[in-house]
């Protein structure tokens, strides 16, 4: 049996990572620091619950599977789209967009009206959740746009 060695190296970059959010986010306001300090320590806290299993119950090697270049490539640009027009079309509206487009980029199943009409409601509960975390609970000025 072997070691995830690739899975516990990056949990030990997310833990240095996250240690440096927390340290860096000392800075901010008190309600500011809540969305970082939040995810940096579930992602320090996982990544050692990760380490901790990946070290104490070895795991047989997988066979190797192919994946897609062109996917994997799709998907990073679509993330820098995302950075890139965030400014221009607002918040909301890049997010609806880039949300779609991953979507469509990286489902590997065939599309059926249910799953179609599953996704858009996630994705309207997860943009609309971040919006309003964002938007009313953190104060963060997010950039306007067509749809809000």
């Amino acid at each position: 049996m072997a070691r995830d060695v690739p899975g516990i190296i990056g949990s030990l970059i997310f833990i240095a990572v996250g240690l440096l959010a927390l340290y860096y986010s000392r800075e901010f306001t008190p309600l500011g620091s809540v969305f970082p300090r939040t995810i940096a320590s579930a992602m320090v806290l996982l990544s050692v619950v990760y380490i901790a299993v990946a070290w104490l119950r070895p795991k047989a090697p997988a066979p190797h599977q192919p994946g897609s270049v062109w996917r994997r490539a799709a998907l990073v640009a679509v993330m820098v789209a995302w950075a890139l027009l965030l400014d221009r079309l607002g918040f909301l509206t890049t997010s609806v967009i880039c949300f779609a487009a991953l979507l469509v980029i990286s489902n590997y199943d065939r599309w059926t009206p249910a799953m179609a009409v599953a996704y858009v409601a996630a994705g309207a509960a997860v943009l609309g959740s971040l919006y309003s975390i964002f938007r009313f609970v953190l104060k963060v000025p997010l950039p306007p746009g067509v749809l809000i």
